[in-house]
This record gives C-alpha cells, sequence and structure tokens, in this order.
C-alpha cells in the first residue's frame, strides 16, 4: 500500500467514526516539504520531512467543531475523535453551520497545479538558490538571509454527504532579505506552483533585494504628513489585499470587515477590478474544490469600482439566500481554534497600464514603499489601520527614486486608499508571504493622500 493509499485509508475510518454522529468531513494530506535556511549569505540548513495531516470537521445538532491529527493511526484517529465528539456536545448550536453541501458538480479543472520535476528538484535546488544570493550581492548586498521551501503535497477529502476527490499539488516560495548595513535592507520574494521560470524567478528576487538595500543606504528620518504613495506588490497585497478579504459574510458578521452593507457602491475608480479565482493557473491558493467539495471557480469581487459580490460556502450561502462560490476552509478565526468558513483563495487584481517609471512621475509629494510589517487595526469595522514601512523606502524626486527615508508609519483606512488609487502597473506579481497569508496577484500601484505618521521608536 502506497501513502497515498494509506492516507485514503485513514480518511475513510475517520469519516466513519465522525459521521456516526453527525455530518463530517475528512481532509488528509500526505505532505513532502524542503526548506533551504539562508544565514550570512550562505546556505546553512538544507532539509527535507514528510508528514501526514488528517483534518477532521463534525456538526452535532448545529453545534461544530475541529481537529486536525498529526501523522495519525486507527488507534489514535479513534481517540481523538471521539473527544471531538465530546467536547461539541457541550458547545452551543451556532448560525455559522446550517448543513454541508449535498449536491456535487465535478471538480475544476486547474492548470499549472502540479509540476511533476518537483521530486527531482532537491538535486539542483541548492544552486538555483546560491544563483539567487550572487543576483544579490551583484546588486550590492553585504549580507543576505531568508528561507526557501518547496512541497509536494497529496490532498484527499471526504464528506459524510458523499463527496469524494484528491489531487496532487506543488509549490514554492522564497523570501529573501539583503543587507548593506543593519539598516540598509531590501527584501525579495517569488513564489508558484510550476518549475518552468523558477530561475528566473528567485535571481529576481535576489537582485531586487540586493538592488534596494543597495539605494536604502544613507536613510534618513521622514518627515510626516500626507503623501502619494507608490507601493511595490508586496505592499499593495498587504494592505488592499486585507480589505479584499473583508468581502465575506461571516467576517462581516464579526465585525472585522468594514464592507458592511457596501454591495452595489463605487468604493474605487473605474480602473479598478478585483476577483477570487480558486482556478488561476500557478496559483498557491488553486484547487479543484474547496472544504466541503464543491468546486471552485473565479468570482467578481469589485468590478470597474463597485463592490459587486461576496464569497461564500454553503451555510454563509444558505443564509444569504445566494449559492455557495466554492470558498469553504477550515481557516484560523480565533487563537487556538478553526471554523469551516468561507475564505478566499487568491486575490486578483486586473493589471494597470503603465510602467513603474510612469507610476513615479506625478509631481505630488510621493515616497516609494517597497515592504511592510505589522498591519494592526485601530477598528477593523471602519477599516482604519496602521502599519510600518520597513526595508528601502524612498522619496521620489524628478519622477525617479531620490532620498532614502526611514521611520514613517502608514497610518490611514482601507476603503479610503482603494478610492485614491491613482493608478496601476501593467506588471502583475503573485504575493505570499508571513505578512501576505492569502496569495495575491497584484501590479505597483498608486494612490493618493496617504497620511504618513512619525513610527514610534
Amino acid at each position: 500500500m502506497t501513502k497515498s493509499e494509506e492516507t485514503q485509508s485513514l480518511v475513510e475510518q475517520a469519516l466513519k467514526v465522525a459521521s456516526r454522529h453527525g455530518e463530517a468531513v475528512v481532509r488528509g494530506q500526505d505532505i513532502l516539504r524542503h526548506q533551504i535556511r539562508i544565514s550570512n549569505s550562505e546556505i546553512d540548513i538544507f532539509k527535507q520531512w514528510r508528514s501526514r495531516v488528517l483534518a477532521v470537521f463534525v456538526a452535532v445538532d448545529g453545534r461544530i467543531g475541529t481537529t486536525e491529527i498529526i501523522d495519525p493511526t486507527p488507534k489514535s484517529l479513534q481517540t481523538r475523535i471521539d473527544h471531538l465528539i465530546s467536547f461539541v456536545r457541550g458547545l452551543q448550536p451556532t448560525p455559522l453551520f446550517s448543513g454541508l453541501q449535498k449536491e456535487f458538480r465535478s471538480p475544476s479543472k486547474v492548470e499549472q497545479l502540479y509540476d511533476k520535476r518537483i521530486r527531482e528538484f532537491p538535486e539542483r535546488a541548492p544552486e538555483v538558490v546560491a544563483a539567487s544570493l550572487d543576483e544579490a550581492q551583484k546588486a550590492g548586498a553585504k549580507r543576505t538571509a531568508g528561507s526557501f521551501f518547496f512541497d509536494e503535497i497529496v490532498t484527499d477529502l471526504s464528506t459524510s454527504e458523499g463527496f469524494r476527490g484528491d489531487y496532487r499539488a506543488s509549490s514554492y516560495r522564497m523570501t529573501l532579505r539583503s543587507f548593506v548595513d543593519p539598516e540598509s535592507s531590501g527584501q525579495g520574494i517569488a513564489v508558484g506552483r510550476v518549475l518552468n521560470d523558477i530561475e528566473a524567478q528567485l535571481s529576481r528576487a535576489g537582485r531586487e533585494s540586493g538592488e534596494i538595500a543597495s539605494l536604502a543606504v544613507g536613510g534618513k528620518q521622514g518627515k510626516p504628513g500626507t503623501y502619494d504613495l507608490v507601493l511595490h506588490p508586496t505592499v499593495a497585497a498587504s494592505i488592499l489585499g486585507a480589505l479584499i478579504k473583508g468581502a465575506n459574510p461571516v467576517q462581516i458578521l464579526m465585525g472585522n470587515s468594514p464592507l458592511k452593507d457596501r454591495i452595489g457602491q463605487q468604493l474605487g475608480p473605474e480602473t479598478v477590478t478585483i476577483w477570487d479565482d480558486g482556478t488561476i493557473p500557478n496559483g498557491l491558493g488553486s484547487a479543484p474544490f474547496d472544504f466541503e467539495g464543491t468546486p471552485t471557480q473565479r468570482t467578481q469581487i469589485i468590478r470597474k469600482g463597485t463592490l459587486e459580490q461576496l464569497v461564500h460556502n454553503t451555510s454563509s450561502s444558505r443564509m444569504l439566500q445566494t449559492k455557495s462560490t466554492g470558498n469553504c476552509q477550515l481557516a484560523q478565526f480565533f487563537i487556538g481554534s478553526k471554523l469551516m468558513i468561507p475564505g478566499p483563495t487568491n486575490i486578483v487584481f486586473k493589471q494597470g497600464e503603465q510602467s513603474f517609471e510612469e507610476l513615479l512621475e506625478p509631481a505630488r509629494p510621493t515616497i516609494y514603499v517597497t515592504s511592510n510589517w505589522y498591519l494592526r487595526y485601530t477598528s477593523a469595522l471602519e477599516g482604519t489601520f496602521s502599519t510600518i514601512p520597513r526595508d528601502g523606502m524612498f522619496l521620489i524626486e524628478k519622477g525617479e527614486i531620490g532620498q532614502p527615508i526611514q521611520k514613517l508609519r502608514i497610518t490611514d483606512n482601507l476603503v479610503r486608499m482603494l478610492g485614491a488609487i491613482d493608478g496601476l502597473g501593467r506588471e502583475v506579481r503573485q504575493i505570499r508571504w508571513w505578512e501576505v497569508n492569502t496569495p495575491t496577484f497584484i501590479p505597483f500601484i498608486r494612490i493618493r493622500d496617504v497620511s504618513m505618521t512619525a513610527a514610534t521608536q
């Protein structure tokens, strides 16, 4: 019996145990993961590990609960599910669940989901990563640090309503930071599923991180005020992606989104069109079906600046008398717990018509922001937030990158910033790292009149 066959057998055993008590979903994943860690411009760790994870969802008399079982055995899954059922029976019924999907269609076809070359890639991965570090050094970096992961995951899903499905996926993701000195740094990101252009992607990440770090030398205290911002895709994905993640009925119900009662409203200029797409080729969030077996799809969120639709799973769609959009996820919602709720797959921004250089042209005071950390809300309901620019940040002078600046904070409102978009670049990049947990395809973006305050020491 192969590892995948063993997982399928465990999934069916777990479903049999859980569905005796009510509705249930069991997802099994076989994971082969590799990590290369970079410290002081050298590869210092290259390791691989295998794991098997069973995620179990149960609904008993309107009460719901989940558990994840690492490297399960028949005995351990029986014990864990028994404990889960006992725990769930002590909970209160929830309005967030109204039954699983009962009618199934064929899973969606997703291109560039799996690249079989991932199996041989460990042999040349160190060479590809080393080339990225060389590019950073050529661009001016004195030191580099970061990590590169690449995975192969086989997913099996079964539900008590009769859905059975499986798929295989590959992925890679690099985050690299370059330093010239402790105050002068730059970041590069490369992510994807297929290896067609991985050398070019990783080399670009290295080169860009080194260039930004080199340009950041001699940074001065920035002056608080109102500026136009040109956002690198890394920053645009963090800020504007946070708003689009709020196009979710559960987030709205919980007071975590400023999009309540805004469907049909013009929130941005007509140049702005955004959708959720669980089928986009090479997307890290793409899959043939969601957590309850509904085919994934492309769902229009904003069309020509107008908010059109929210994402849904079966329960939220029944609540609002619409249809599931194939966005059911087992998602972290509260610390230490997961819920089966709607969630984004890949957020996709329609590309614009401007080059990066053209985004720098307007004569108004402008700052170019290349990276940010710690987006935090003053009010999630209103969309007011702040975030700290990191790595290189620059004044734009006569249409070119000029004086590097430091120690400013972006303090503004998500909805206002969407409405103030003043330019969209032609180049779209996929962004995914620890500050952007939903894969986001997004260009360089220019936004008017953003508030920059002094960062606390």
